[in-house]
C-alpha cells in the first residue's frame, strides 16, 4: 500500500514553498549516491540536477515538478495524481506537477523515476 502521508506537515501554518523544498531535499537524500544529485536554482526556485540535467524542482505553490517520460506524465494525469506543466501557452510534454496531497510515496516514486530518466538523457 502506498504511503499517503503528506511530504510536508500541514498541521501548522507554514511557508508551503519552504517546507516543500525541505521535503524535496530530504527525499532526494534517499536516491543513489552515484552519480550525485546537485542542488541549484531552477526557474527562480529550488531544484535538483543529475549530471547537470534538471530533473525536479519545487514550483512557486509548493508542488513538486519533475521531468519523466511523456507516457508517465499521461499516466499520472489520468490517475489524478499529477497535473500537466504549462509554461506560458505551452504544455511541457515530459514535465508533471505533483501537489503535496499526492503523498510521500508518490513524490519519492516520481523523484526516483525523474533521477533515472535524467541519466538517460544526453548532455547538451
Amino acid at each position: 500500500m502506498a504511503d499517503t502521508a503528506h511530504p510536508v506537515d500541514d498541521s501548522a501554518p507554514q511557508d508551503s514553498y519552504g517546507v516543500s523544498v525541505g521535503a524535496l531535499y530530504a527525499l532526494v537524500s534517499e536516491l543513489p549516491a552515484h552519480p550525485p544529485v546537485t542542488r541549484g536554482k531552477i526557474f527562480n526556485g529550488d531544484g535538483v540536477k543529475v549530471q547537470e540535467k534538471v530533473f525536479a524542482f519545487i514550483g512557486r505553490n509548493g508542488d513538486l515538478v519533475a521531468k519523466v517520460p511523456e507516457s508517465r506524465v499521461r499516466q499520472l494525469v489520468s490517475q489524478h495524481t499529477g497535473r500537466p506543466v504549462v509554461m506560458g501557452r505551452r504544455t511541457m510534454r515530459e514535465w508533471v506537477r505533483l501537489p503535496a496531497e499526492a503523498g510521500v510515496g508518490a513524490w519519492i516514486e516520481v523523484l526516483d523515476e525523474a533521477y533515472h530518466f535524467g541519466l538517460t538523457r544526453p548532455t547538451r
